[in-house]
């Protein structure tokens, strides 16, 4: 059974908090529901729809114990909504499961050698994913962390064992490598990047709010994820005809362009996302809300959208592939790219925007054409 891409954050999460106090994964181990609380809070963006927390709380945890991940405890605070007193995190293999056969080290990778036998199959996942990628021997000129998430198990792991390949190295941080995180940051080369700060509307922040003004141009650019709105800020032309940059957070653009208005001055809206089922009904979804309150509709950054499929490695989406109808119109919005998007929704697969990256952004221009209206002089 799959599950949410929040519950299997928060399975994640606990998995990662009971290695830290020594479980091997091999018997079921009691976690009390102030340690799921700590879990919960610090998954990214777990209640993006601003839900009562012990709800959605609830509904994951349910979702975790179908699917046969966790076991909750009969006994509850009794509460309106009620959360059990404690779980029970159930054993993912055999104590006498023999390890996997340890793969020849990167001359930077030996010490993992004395690590292996102990290692849980996630751990061991992670560390061969790590080890071919240095051993291809790779620019590790320095990136965003999601940036270099998605290179390394994005292409050199198993949709298995990572199904959201840019975002594993948010939460794996068991064990001594992945504990080590200025370490492994250096090892990388890669650099944390934090998300825009939020403010009630993403139009009156100044500075790092759900925006970032760029410039005294009237175009409004969209990009759905906080890594790629970074990297794109600090990739900017000298030359634009930007006012902002948002960061979309996922839907919440759908009902946050309304707090677009008039004195704004915006007079184009662009967009820029993940190339999936929901990246594709979001753009769609805001632009209706946006022309249904006298503003422009948004429209695809066609050259970033462009170097999304060249430059991309296609994984399984979470969600069910689409029927051939609804892919292709929602990949008709992107224009010019519409029957390669059809064909990925329909297979079920994904293409996540951090493959279009920063190195990639400093080094290439192309993309400058969507951060120009069409009447800028080139």
């Amino acid at each position: 059974m799959s599950i949410s891409r929040p519950a299997s954050n928060l399975l994640d999460e606990l998995v990662t908090a009971a290695e830290r106090v020594g479980w091997k994964q091999t018997a079921r181990t009691r976690v009390a529901i102030s340690r799921v609380w700590e879990a919960y809070h610090r998954i990214p963006v777990a209640n993006a729809d601003n839900e009562y927390d012990r709800a959605v709380l609830r509904r994951l945890l349910l979702d975790l114990e179908a699917s046969g991940q966790i076991r909750l405890l009969r006994s509850d605070d009794r509460e309106k909504v009620a959360l059990p007193t404690a779980i029970w995190l159930l054993p993912t293999r055999s104590a006498t499961t023999p390890p996997a056969t340890m793969p020849p080290w990167h001359p930077e990778l030996r010490g993992l050698a004395t690590l292996w036998p102990a290692a849980t199959p996630k751990q061991r996942a992670a560390y061969a994913a790590v080890n071919r990628w240095l051993l291809t021997n790779p620019d590790r000129s320095r990136v965003p962390v999601r940036e270099r998430s998605l290179e390394i198990f994005g292409r050199h792991g198993s949709a298995a064992n990572f199904p959201t390949p840019e975002k594993v190295l948010d939460t794996l941080r068991s064990g001594p490598f992945f504990s080590d995180r200025e370490e492994l940051l250096r090892l990388i080369g890669a650099f944390v990047v934090h998300p825009p700060l939020l403010a009630e509307r993403f139009t009156e922040a100044i500075g790092d709010g759900y925006y970032h003004r760029v410039g005294g141009g009237r175009m409004l650019l969209v990009i759905e994820n906080a890594t790629t709105w970074w990297s794109v800020v600090n990739s900017l032309p000298e030359q634009h005809d930007l006012g902002y940059v948002a960061w979309g957070l996922g839907n919440t653009f759908t009902a946050s362009v309304k707090t677009l208005s008039a004195r704004h001055a915006v007079a184009e809206i662009r967009y820029f996302g993940d190339l999936d089922l929901s990246g594709l009904r979001i753009p769609l979804s805001a632009s209706a809300t946006a022309v249904g309150n006298g503003l422009p509709q948004v429209r695809p950054a066609i050259h970033l959208y462009r170097d999304l499929l060249r430059l991309g490695l296609p994984i399984a989406a979470k969600e069910n592939a689409a029927a051939s109808a609804d892919a292709t119109r929602l990949a008709g919005w992107l224009g010019e790219n519409t029957s390669p998007v059809a064909a990925l929704l329909t297979r079920g697969e994904r293409l996540a925007q951090e493959w279009v990256g920063f190195r990639h952004l400093r080094a290439n221009t192309a993309w400058h054409a969507d951060v120009r209206s069409s009447t800028h002089p080139s």
